[in-house]
């Protein structure tokens, strides 16, 4: 999960770098080059792509498909570690889904979690005080469709790493492809790229891609609370590079409010445990009482 994060972390800079090209194009690219690259390492692997469960995969790809396009509008309209933190309240968002999906129950420490991210979005984003405030809240949006894929990952096990990535590729890149003929219709013909932004990107392909096979893969083997509250590195990554990058840094109640958010992560990962060791414990017992 951590290579994930750094992969992601990468990818949104790039965005960021871009915001000077339209939107849904670079979505458009990400996505093409995803599924380039996707299918590449597949053959390479030699990986099936069979798909068994072909309706959670289609709800796990369309999620998948709006949470993109929700995340290139954020990540171009809104400062780098802001917009990072909110496409990041993923894990929140999935403690929810996961109790009425997966009946994975909301402990105390998950609500207490749920509590300190509103409380953290609101210093974030502090509703009708921020001109950028419609972004936030499709950097929202994206964090709840993020997090109803990657519930529906957890529900894919039959299918390889490879086989979901390449269908998500596809599907995202025909949504981003349709979003992308939009904007030409409302806007007129797009700027021409420089060789610089070509080379931004095709890093912002690869990383992407990288990214999203390591989280696929996580998310499959790991409980989907504790897996999305390790995300919450992509926020100081995507910090330390507003910082050296971009030459911003956070005013103090959006580091406030960012610091809440990793708190709630940091209450998940040790809800996520705790309930670990209570299964481990309860498993051990009729062994125990067996000698």
């Amino acid at each position: 999960m951590a290579s994930g994060a750094l992969a992601f972390a990468t990818m949104n800079a790039l965005a960021r770098g871009m915001h000077h090209l339209p939107w849904p194009m670079l979505g458009f690219c990400r996505a093409l080059l995803g599924l380039g690259v996707a299918l590449l390492l597949a053959r390479a692997r030699r990986a099936p792509l069979t798909i068994v469960d072909r309706r959670r995969m289609w709800v796990r790809s369309l999620a998948g498909s709006t949470g993109m396009l929700c995340t290139f509008y954020a990540l171009t309209h809104m400062p780098l570690a802001d917009a990072t933190a909110l496409l990041n309240t993923t894990p929140l968002w999935i403690a929810l889904l996961a109790w009425f999906t997966l009946r994975e129950r909301v402990s105390r420490g998950v609500a207490l979690a749920l509590a300190v991210a509103f409380v953290g979005v609101l210093f974030v984003e502090r509703p009708g005080l921020r001109h950028d405030g419609f972004a936030g809240l499709v950097a929202l949006c994206a964090g709840a469709a993020s997090a109803l894929a990657m519930v529906s990952l957890r529900r894919l096990s039959g299918e390889t790493p490879e086989a979901v990535v390449v269908h998500f590729s596809a599907i995202a890149t025909a949504v981003q492809g349709g979003a992308s003929l939009w904007w030409v219709a409302s806007h007129g013909a797009p700027p021409t790229p420089s060789a610089r932004d070509v080379a931004g990107i095709l890093a912002m392909g690869v990383t992407a891609t990288v990214g999203q096979l390591a989280i696929t893969r996580a998310y499959a083997l790991d409980k989907a609370a504790r897996v999305g509250a390790a995300g919450w590195l992509q926020v100081l990554l995507s910090l330390v590079l507003d910082a050296a990058v971009f030459r911003r840094t956070p005013d103090a109640l959006t580091l406030a409010g960012i610091a809440l958010l990793m708190t709630s992560g940091a209450l998940l990962v040790r809800d996520a445990r705790r309930a670990d060791a209570d299964l481990q414990r309860a498993a051990s017992a009729p062994s125990t009482s067996n000698h």
